[in-house]
């Protein structure tokens, strides 16, 4: 791996993460039309950097940028979560729904968070469709998959922030977003961004090839294991009881 491969420049990467903190905002402003806006918006930001990386043969480039505008976006969707009182709910795809879920889990041990035999197929299917998605559209598609995942987590962070107990702050920002799930956005990012360069180089796009390839897609291939054995071991045995501890639920 290249240095140069890894960005543009600390410019690029500040362009990156002001796209993804900025485009979540006004995602969020519009999605009072419909909520479909959000995700569209905040793809419709990144998109152009993250083709021009590919463009111009800078893969890693492209992973690192998206992972920016994901950790930016992220922060600015739990930022009006937690100025709001939670009250952005209805403006994020599954938010709610996503909410409700993760607190009946941490409430009663109940649901997939920590079941294998709950989360391993779906996550499976859910994986086909970023990957089908990703594959059709050069990526953009796979992106905005990415960014519905990645808001409906962040509005559940922010609420878990929320329901922090006094004292306790530092531990729900510490196991909100646990371990095997930050592996999993990078992953995604990965393996989107390897499926992203077939049609790309159909097009005559992109003249990345599988020799560019292959590190990206083992990243991924190892990043994504590691989220299904982690969440495996560790979301009931460690995650739940550090959270249940550390917040108070209705």
């Amino acid at each position: 791996m290249r240095l140069e491969d890894l960005g543009s420049g600390v410019g690029g990467m500040l362009v990156s993460a002001s796209l993804g903190f900025v485009s979540a905002l006004l995602g969020l402003a519009l999605a009072r039309i419909h909520p479909i806006l959000l995700p569209a918006v905040m793809t419709a930001a990144i998109y152009p950097v993250y083709l021009g990386d590919l463009r111009a043969g800078r893969i890693w480039s492209a992973v690192v940028h998206v992972l920016l505008w994901a950790a930016a976006s992220g922060a600015a969707v739990t930022a009006a979560t937690v100025a709001s009182g939670g009250g952005v709910g209805p403006l994020i795809l599954m938010g709610e729904s996503y909410r409700a879920e993760m607190f009946e889990w941490i409430r009663t041990g109940r649901g997939a968070e920590g079941d294998p035999s709950l989360f391993f197929w779906p996550k499976v299917r859910e994986i086909a469709v970023f990957s089908a998605l990703s594959l059709a559209s050069g990526g953009m598609l796979g992106l905005a998959l990415g960014a519905v995942l990645l808001n409906y987590m962040n509005f559940y962070y922010g609420c878990l922030i929320l329901s922090a107990v006094p004292g306790r702050e530092a531990v729900v920002l510490a196991a909100g977003w646990p371990i095997y799930a930050i592996l999993r956005v990078v992953g995604y990012t990965a393996l989107g961004t390897v499926l992203s360069v077939p049609l790309l180089r159909l097009l005559g796009q992109t003249d990345l090839g599988w020799r560019d390839l292959r590190r990206p897609l083992t990243a991924a291939a190892v990043l994504m294991a590691l989220d299904f054995l982690l969440k495996a071991a560790f979301a009931n045995l460690l995650y739940r009881p550090v959270l249940r501890g550390a917040v108070s639920l209705p």
